[in-house]
């Protein structure tokens, strides 16, 4: 960290928070925009002069971007605007309904057992057993049956990937914004209170790519390239890597997205392993083998292939919990899909509103990371 001293006289504001004020409001615009801070220069006339030494930025590969200062400072304040909304009751720790060893101890006690931590003893119910094994009586003397120790909740440990739709659609009413501040905010609240789980994060379009955290303020939904009523296109998997960015991205590839997610997981050996899955519409793009198919009106064949995906995260005893965006108008279809995708994960699916995503996906992660199977 950098400081910088100049004498005071008395005159000066003294306001810690200026800097950091600023930063809240180019930290905002760049959500909205996707741009990176060079952009940002480059284009418009901004005085940055106050942030300059603040760390919030860094160089990479030639380019001005958001340093980790930056991005801790913008995760605390979605998780602070999403807490705005929250219900007094709804933040806590993750319990199970075992007993076992872990920093929250409970009241109850249990007689102690080889094994139990030393840190957990109850003085007074252990010194009372004494006493009223032997009487009242100085010095109290104390025998390995007196010991007590405090019961503990088992913390268990989750490993997440969220997984965001950036399809064409994602762009009406502010979703994409939404979304990234959810992103940023559940990665804050895991970085604060549960350090011992894991957040990974995918996006999925006509394909699906992993997103690290330090690109998601950049990230944008895809273009809508192709109007017509009807779409059935097969692109071979050699063709979409070389000419990906001829070819129409703005489709909806759930299949993609639940796939990269299983395989990450699947290589995880936390207690709980779940995939959070935001989208606003019914899949339209999933792979067989090695070609991609993008079909519009969504068909049978895409939902088909996309279930069986479903049941591969079953399989490998993965949870799906599904937030459903809903704006605009009231997706029968898609609610009735992911209906299905519930029956075969056992999962949650909720429906919101973009103003109402942030509450229920951080509500959900905290009462959700017990052990459900």
């Amino acid at each position: 960290m950098k400081w910088r001293y100049t004498p005071w006289d008395g005159t000066q504001d003294f306001d810690l928070k200026a800097a950091q004020s600023l930063f809240d409001q180019l930290a905002e615009f760049v959500l909205q925009t996707g741009m990176d801070i060079s952009e940002i220069l480059g284009r418009y006339e901004v005085d940055l002069s106050k942030l300059e030494e603040s760390g919030y930025f860094r160089e990479h590969r030639g380019r001005t971007v958001l340093s980790a200062k930056g991005l801790h400072r913008m995760e605390e304040r979605a998780l602070l605007e999403i807490f705005d909304s929250l219900k007094a009751g709804a933040s806590g720790t993750h319990p199970t309904a075992q007993r076992g060893s872990s920093a929250e101890t409970l009241e109850e006690t249990k007689p102690y057992e080889f094994g139990d931590p030393v840190s957990h003893l109850d003085l007074f119910t252990t010194f009372r057993n004494a006493l009223r094994r032997t009487g009242p009586q100085l010095p109290i003397r104390v025998e390995e049956e007196d010991f007590e120790v405090h019961e503990s909740e088992t913390q268990t440990t989750c490993s997440t990937v969220l997984a965001i739709d950036v399809s064409g659609s994602m762009g009406r009413y502010g979703k994409y914004l939404q979304c990234k501040k959810v992103a940023l905010a559940l990665q804050g609240l895991i970085r604060r209170c549960f350090p011992q789980d894991r957040l990974r994060l995918a996006v999925f379009y006509s394909v699906a790519e992993p997103m690290g955290l330090e690109r998601l303020p950049y990230v944008m939904p895809k273009p809508v390239t192709v109007f017509d009523p009807q779409v059935y296109l097969r692109i071979a998997r050699a063709d979409w890597e070389q000419h990906a960015k001829r070819l129409p991205p703005h489709f909806t590839n759930v299949q993609a997205g639940l796939a990269l997610a299983r395989r990450w997981l699947s290589r995880d050996t936390a207690t709980n392993r779940q995939i959070l899955l935001i989208t606003d519409g019914e899949p339209t793009a999933h792979w067989e083998e090695d070609t991609l198919y993008l079909i519009y009106p969504p068909s049978d064949r895409t939902a088909r292939h996309t279930l069986s995906e479903v049941q591969a995260c079953t399989r490998a005893r993965i949870t799906i919990n599904t937030f459903m965006l809903v704006d605009d108008w009231y997706y029968t279809g898609l609610v009735n899909f992911v209906g299905e995708m519930t029956r075969l994960n056992r999962g949650r699916a909720f429906t919101a509103t973009a103003g109402e995503l942030g509450r229920l996906v951080l509500e959900d992660y905290v009462r959700g990371r017990r052990k459900r199977w």
